[in-house]
């Protein structure tokens, strides 16, 4: 019994003193955790807080970049360009200069369509400008704000993914005098008027090789090579290219129209030009080198093969990439690029900005250094813009000293030219023989446009002005052929037309008569003195219509030569 109070007394005791024992090992353990707990933030900290703004930046860098590469993708679909840079001048005018060829053509309900849309999205964003649209494409001038003209070229790219593959050559920041103040998009037959449309226009898979300006440059310098200016005389002779004397040869087919060029290819001295040279082409912005190229090359095909042309090239981009390319000394550009927009002409930018472009024309009238084509008045004989000095208009103006018909072109004085019936001998002969070898080779003949008028040729300068004692510059233009003539026709048979309120059918073509505004009484005079003349295969209607106070004048949808 004894012994059992004893084991009993002994188990309490240990279990007191187990109990103890937890207490203190709970205490120590509690001090413990407490200590740890106030040791670890002191400790931990400025790790969390460095890993945390690690962690921030990373984010924040991640962040900015996938908006850049998101800004760049959206700015490649815009345009071709780059202008996702901060520098590129979001305010002032843009200019978009471009065009396109279509193979296999629109349809003539695509045609339609066309016209349609670019007329409506480009009012939709207030564009202005000229807008040629053919079934075989389109050739643009056009002005607006930076955004608006951008969504116009990505509506267009929707329109017709053909337009993914265009150059789109965009000016930012211009003055917002050089903004065109209406838009207009009008059905013509080409792109650039060759008189090669139809059966006649040779297929644009025949153009050149094109050449970036770096490579067109390089070509520049070769020997045996020659260089053809395909544009008019009176836009290579404020500018031009230079190559070195060990180098090309420059050759001016010195045209007043475009429509000269395929009888120029076909003349003998020509050919002879041309053969064993490589030849190199190049005009403003490119579109009037794609139908000459492609109309050499087939020629070189199909019948001056023993000419052995060494290849044929042309500019990519013209004469405006170019001058983009070498805007620091032109390269081997000599003077000005004329322009068809409201800039007029411009050399390369850096030696704009130091006053070192060099004036290579002179005032037809008083010889002075001269290259601006800024009045209005045209060569007395062939037509042609005339290049005369802000002093001599003046003069004239104030009557001082008048212009009188001896104040011609250059190109006219180089030929030795004084009257009007004298240039059109000379452009009826040359047409008349270059029809009979087409027919002989059994090519299409008749009018260019693959329409026969054998009256075309009565279409120029020999009559008198009539008498206009109101000094009225609005005409009434009727009696139109409305199944082939165009605002560009129109242009180029009556001479010195300002604008033109340019009326359509449904379909959108011709109505049949038009307004125009002439440039001066005397223009209109001369123009009244047209009547009977046969256009496209009808006399000429003409009437002198002074613009009433009932409607604005000019019109919002006038054209402008």
């Amino acid at each position: 019994m004894s012994e059992d109070k004893a084991a009993i007394a002994a188990a309490i005791k240990a279990k007191k003193k187990a109990k103890k024992l937890a207490k203190k090992r709970k205490a120590t353990g509690d001090a413990e955790e407490k200590k740890v707990v106030e040791v670890e933030p002191s400790a931990v900290e400025p790790v969390e807080k460095k890993a945390k703004k690690e962690k921030k930046e990373k984010k924040e860098k991640k962040s900015k970049k996938d908006k850049k590469e998101k800004k760049s993708k959206k700015d490649a679909t815009t345009t071709d360009e780059d202008v996702s840079s901060s520098s590129t001048p979001k305010s002032g005018v843009t200019l978009l200069l471009f065009y396109q060829y279509v193979e296999p053509m629109w349809s003539a309900a695509r045609h339609k369509e066309a016209l349609k849309h670019i007329q409506s999205v480009g009012e939709e964003n207030s564009l202005g400008g000229r807008m040629r649209c053919a079934r075989e494409g389109l050739n643009c001038t056009i002005t607006g704000s930076y955004s608006g003209v951008r969504n116009w070229i990505d509506r267009l790219k929707e329109f017709d993914p053909v337009f993914n593959q265009t150059e789109f050559k965009l000016t930012d920041g211009l003055p917002d005098g050089q903004h065109f103040p209406a838009l207009k998009a009008f059905p013509v037959d080409e792109l650039v008027n060759y008189g090669l449309a139809g059966s006649r226009a040779p297929p644009i898979s025949e153009t050149a090789t094109h050449l970036e300006p770096a490579e067109y440059h390089a070509k520049m310098s070769e020997s045996d090579t020659v260089i053809i200016d395909v544009r008019n005389y009176y836009e290579s002779s404020i500018g031009h290219f230079k190559p070195p004397s060990s180098g090309a040869t420059l050759i001016d087919p010195k045209m007043r129209k475009s429509t000269e060029f395929p009888i120029w290819l076909d003349k003998p001295e020509t050919k002879e030009k041309l053969k064993n040279k490589q030849v190199l082409m190049y005009c403003t912005g490119g579109v009037r080198c794609e139908r000459a190229s492609a109309l050499l090359r087939e020629k070189l095909r199909t019948e001056d093969a023993d000419l052995n042309v060494k290849g044929v090239y042309q500019l990519q981009g013209g004469i405006h990439k170019y001058l983009d390319e070498y805007e620091g000394d032109g390269g081997f550009w000599h003077g000005k690029n004329y322009t068809f927009d409201k800039r007029f002409a411009h050399g390369a930018k850096g030696m704009e900005e130091k006053g070192s472009v060099e004036t290579i024309a002179k005032c037809e009238a008083c010889g002075k250094a001269w290259d601006r084509f800024r009045g209005k008045r045209r060569c007395p004989t062939c037509g042609v813009p005339s290049l005369v000095c802000k002093e001599c208009l003046d003069k004239d103006a104030r009557g001082e000293k008048k212009l009188g018909k001896d104040v011609r072109c250059k190109l006219c004085v180089e030929e030795g030219v004084w009257d009007k019936r004298e240039v059109k001998a000379k452009d009826e002969r040359e047409l008349r023989e270059y029809e009979e070898k087409l027919r002989e080779k059994g090519g299409p003949g008749g009018g260019f446009g693959g329409e026969v008028f054998e009256d075309e040729a009565e279409v120029t300068m020999d009559h008198e002005p009539a008498p206009n004692p109101t000094n009225e510059t609005r005409l009434w233009i009727g009696n139109l052929n409305n199944r082939v003539m165009t605002i560009d026709m129109l242009f180029e048979v009556i001479p010195n037309i300002k604008f033109a309120q340019w009326l359509t059918n449904p379909e959108g073509g011709c109505r049949g008569f038009c307004f125009v505004e002439m440039r001066s009484p005397e223009d209109a005079a001369y123009v009244m003195g047209m009547a009977g003349t046969k256009i496209k295969g009808r006399p000429l209607k003409v009437n002198y219509q002074k613009a009433d106070n009932k409607s604005a004048w000019p019109p919002p949808n006038a054209v402008y030569a």
